[in-house]
């Protein structure tokens, strides 16, 4: 057929034209040249492709950031602001330990149950204050326990279940049997059909993926979401693909359908958002689910246990669990607002599908046939009990009538705020003031925020502590109070610009470090510093199994340079050591002579009784050091700031030749 007798012959004549052109610009050119440049512009394009699927933004402004962080003149800047910051995070972090006593070594035997009860004791009250008062913010959910009996309860289950291990089901039966019925509990809750499962903690997408023949699987989540995403999307090898939010922070439908691709394991709902608590919406993300055949995920990290309860408390109830067909999975945390023991969470599936792609099985191995349902092998069975007997004891009603008073507290608070200090105060929107330094002030006054960023906001998690109506009476005072004093006060000042951490209620002024920050919170987290202490500037010494070890090591190396400088005459002054990590020492003055001190002999370390209830005493102690002579009657006196439980006692024994009433024993101030 002939070509110029179509509709294609204007399409034939272009290419042919295109053709032509080309091939006029390329025949400078040899042959193996023009496969070169192919093969480099190809190369060019897939980096390209994986750099727009890298799972960090690609920011160019950080890029040039860091490179000029690499310059010696912006390098030391940028260690002094690293420097600055870490100070703050240590003082921060460890503010509330007023003594910075650490033990650092293992005591070479165990100490008494009653020493070790009364230091655990004197450690849970550096921070339990503010929780008794109502005032922390969505670190601890307790309930309120007047009769005692639920904490009876727990302390049986501890007992009880103290060693047992969920791996062994064979030899601890029970622990199996209760995580079996909490899944089945926890199902019926949110509405699963008799093929639904789960398990306490961890998801499976990613293997689901990968039965599938994808490599990179992706997941779709708002920047909202919960943190835990992010992690695991990190850990596992997947990549977030991160959308955009609507005008009320909740995740933009139409966002989610344009990112949906032939590599998405997952589509991430918030019911509602861990961050700022507003809800997603969960039916018409489903149904993007159902139509391009992608599992939807629903994190109730927060509202797991609110939402199921709310319309017994005569509040609008959104869908969010297995009652939509497109919802595939279902996590939630139970140590929230089901006031279960920290660390108990759980994840449900539709159906055996997903729980199959989740377990790991290795059917070669010569311990026998593997099989884990979780990333943990070894489970304790303590908290399987724990949660078991925990939901058993509050049942339906003991939870909607908790939702009942919470609800309630969250409505009044919203209200109060819009009616009392609105004029300074939005829910979102154009900033009227820095909200950082009021959550600052706050602080200070005893209330402890959650501070968020981007865009920088407060955040206020109701519990049962805060049910109690002098609690919000007393928020709202001190909220009007922090207000009066931020405005009225033309000098305050306030950094432009802040970052926040996760986990410490306080915003830190912004020294250009930001990406550095994580590095310098786990570094002040596991710190055991020493601060100066007394008078004189001596440091304070610790409580650690270290100071008397090292007391041990250092002193018997002291003593015998003791000795030969006695021996030779040649010693008007000496200095004990008493601990080599703080420095101490003890200077002990004397007019040698010839033959009266020839040698000092046993510096005895003093150790602690286990038994002494004064193991966080410090003092100081005068340590008289007498040897009595019938012809000078010579006296040495040393005294140092001594910790008691690292005192020593010092014995000087002379020779006896001039006097049958030398004293040999030395007194010890207890």
């Amino acid at each position: 057929m002939d070509l110029d007798q179509t509709p294609w012959r204007v399409v034939a004549h272009l290419v042919d034209e295109i053709r032509l052109n080309v091939n006029r610009r390329l025949d400078h050119l040899e042959q193996w040249q023009i496969v070169m440049y192919t093969l480099a512009l190809l190369l060019f394009v897939q980096w390209v492709r994986k750099v727009l699927k890298f799972e960090e933004v690609v920011s160019f402004r950080r890029a040039w950031y860091e490179m000029l962080n690499n310059l010696p003149m912006y390098r030391k800047k940028l260690d002094e602001g690293q420097e600055l910051t870490y100070k703050e995070f240590e003082d921060r972090i460890h503010r509330a330990d007023r003594l910075k006593e650490f033990y650092k070594y293992l005591p070479d035997r165990g100490l008494p149950a009653d020493d070790i009860i009364r230091e655990a004791t004197s450690y849970k009250t550096m921070g339990g204050i503010l929780f008794e008062r109502g005032h922390l913010c969505g670190s601890m959910f307790g309930i309120e326990d007047e009769d005692g009996n639920y904490q009876r309860l727990l302390k049986q289950i501890f007992e009880l279940y103290s060693f047992t291990n969920v791996a062994f089901p064979e030899v601890f039966p029970s622990a199996r049997k209760m995580e079996a019925e909490c899944i089945r509990i926890l199902c019926s809750l949110f509405h699963g059909l008799d093929k639904s499962c789960g398990v306490l903690t961890t998801s499976a997408y990613r293997n689901s993926a990968y039965k599938k023949g994808i490599r990179k699987p992706e997941m779709i989540v708002c920047p909202n979401a919960h943190i835990a995403f992010f992690k695991a999307a990190k850990l596992l090898g997947m990549r977030a693909v991160r959308v955009r939010t609507g005008s009320k922070c909740e995740a933009n439908v139409g966002s989610i359908k344009r990112a949906i691709g032939h590599e998405t394991c997952m589509i991430v709902a918030s019911a509602p958002s861990y961050v700022n608590g507003v809800m997603d919406n969960i039916e018409e993300i489903a149904q993007l689910g159902v139509r391009f055949g992608v599992p939807v995920h629903v994190d109730a990290t927060i509202g797991g246990f609110i939402i199921p309860f709310l319309e017994q408390c005569d509040y609008p109830a959104p869908m969010f669990d297995f009652r939509i067909s497109g919802v595939s999975s279902i996590n939630f945390d139970l140590h929230k607002y089901g006031y279960c023991p920290v660390g108990s969470s759980a994840v449900l599936y539709r159906d055996q599908e997903l729980l199959q792609c989740q377990s790991y099985s290795n059917v070669d191995w010569p311990g026998g046939i593997y099989t884990s349902a979780t990333l943990d092998g070894s489970r304790p069975g303590l908290l399987i009990a724990l949660t078991w007997a925990s939901l058993l004891y509050m049942g339906r009603l003991g939870y909607v009538e908790r939702t009942q008073r919470v609800m309630d507290t969250s409505r009044m608070l919203k209200h109060r705020i819009e009616e009392e200090i609105s004029d300074h105060l939005e829910v979102m929107g154009e900033p009227l003031g820095p909200i950082h330094a009021l959550g600052d002030e706050m602080h200070d006054l005893g209330w402890s925020f959650t501070f968020l960023q981007n865009p920088n906001a407060l955040r206020f998690c109701i519990s049962l502590h805060q049910t109690r109506g002098e609690v919000i009476d007393s928020l709202i005072s001190d909220m009007k109070k922090c207000i009066e004093r931020i405005i009225q006060d033309d000098c305050y000042e306030y950094p432009t610009k802040t970052n926040v951490l996760f986990g410490i209620s306080g915003a830190f002024m912004d020294r250009g470090v930001a990406n550095l920050l994580s590095n310098a919170l786990l570094e002040a987290y596991y710190s055991t510093p020493t601060s100066p202490h007394g008078e004189m500037g001596l440091r304070k010494r610790t409580l650690s199994i270290e100071g008397r070890k090292l007391s041990q090591i250092q002193l018997p190396s002291a003593l015998a340079a003791l000795r030969e400088q006695y021996s030779f005459g040649e010693l008007t002054s000496f200095t004990v050591p008493t601990t080599i990590n703080t420095g101490e020492t003890s200077t002990l003055s004397a007019a040698p002579q010839e033959d009266e001190m020839a040698k000092a002999t046993d510096i005895i370390p003093q150790l602690p009784s286990s038994s002494s209830s004064e193991t966080l005493t410090e003092r100081t102690a005068s340590i008289p050091l007498v040897t009595k002579e019938e012809t000078e009657g010579e006296q040495l006196t040393a005294t140092n700031n001594i910790n008691e439980e690292q005192s020593h006692r010092i014995t000087v024994i002379p020779e006896e030749e001039k006097s049958n009433d030398m004293m040999n024993n030395v007194k010890q101030d207890d």
